[in-house]
């Protein structure tokens, strides 16, 4: 009579019997070994952005986007070279006037101007300053940080740009950035100016632009960049495949279990 019963013990082959220590090939992502560490190496290979936004940005090991370190510090490093330093004023050609003589918009009425329009911001703020000075210089200094974040910024970009331009014509996105960094430059000075005059009059101890409160600012702003380009460019296709995956299984262990 033949048993319907086979115990593997009763052979003497070394390949049936059961290993004292595991090898990591006996390890696969979907054993137990380590659940959630797989899901988090997942991660990142379940996102795909285009090859610029890993040069601009980053994404976190929870697969999120964040700002890219190394390029907060070339930025910061834009920051250095440029705080502290004057507007240059050049002579402007205008043209030709009605009579065909020629027009110049001289460096000393620039300076002159540009000296006015300080003194105007000062002048405003003093209005302010009759109720909760304190609230109103807060405002003020946080407004010339913001500033100075977002010119070293617009800076570092522009050049980042104009060095990897390709193209013999530039872009007119290129010009308008250009335009814009030429801008924030001016309004930037001219807060800090306008601070210098009055930083005493709102009653605070600390109202200097540092260093560390406008880095803080460029990695807020490339925070929100860099999450609303994910939002644009991110290819989410396998992370959301493999969700969708776990939960039918899920789905039809529960009918399983319940049947």
């Amino acid at each position: 009579m033949t048993s319907e019963y086979f115990d593997p013990s009763e052979q003497e082959t070394k390949e049936l019997l059961p290993k004292n220590k595991s090898d990591m090939s006996d390890y696969t992502e979907d054993t137990n070994a380590d659940p959630e560490g797989v899901a988090e190496r997942n991660a990142k290979a379940d996102i795909a952005v285009p090859d610029w936004f890993h040069r601009k940005f980053a994404i976190a090991d929870d697969g999120k986007p964040t700002f890219n370190a190394s390029v907060v510090g070339k930025v910061m490093e834009v920051f250095d070279t440029k705080f502290g330093t004057d507007l240059v004023f050049k002579d402007i050609d205008l043209g030709k006037d009605k009579d065909g003589n020629d027009k110049t918009l001289t460096a000393e009425q620039q300076q002159e101007t540009y000296e006015h329009a300080v003194n105007d911001i000062v002048t405003g703020i003093r209005h302010l300053l009759i109720v909760d000075p304190q609230s109103t210089g807060l405002n003020f200094l946080q407004l010339t940080t913001r500033t100075w974040s977002e010119f070293v910024s617009v800076c570092y970009e522009y050049s980042d740009s104009m060095s990897n331009q390709k193209d013999e014509e530039i872009p007119t996105w290129l010009i308008e950035r250009e335009e814009k960094m030429l801008d924030l430059g001016r309004k930037a000075r001219m807060l800090s100016s306008a601070l210098a005059i009055i930083d005493n009059d709102f009653g605070l101890k600390d109202v200097k632009i540092q260093k560390s409160r406008v880095q803080s600012a460029v990695e807020q702003r490339m925070q929100r960049l860099a999450e609303w380009n994910f939002k644009q460019q991110a290819d989410n296709s396998g992370k959301v495949n493999r969700e969708l995956n776990a939960q039918a299984n899920a789905h039809m262990q529960s009918i399983v279990d319940n049947a």
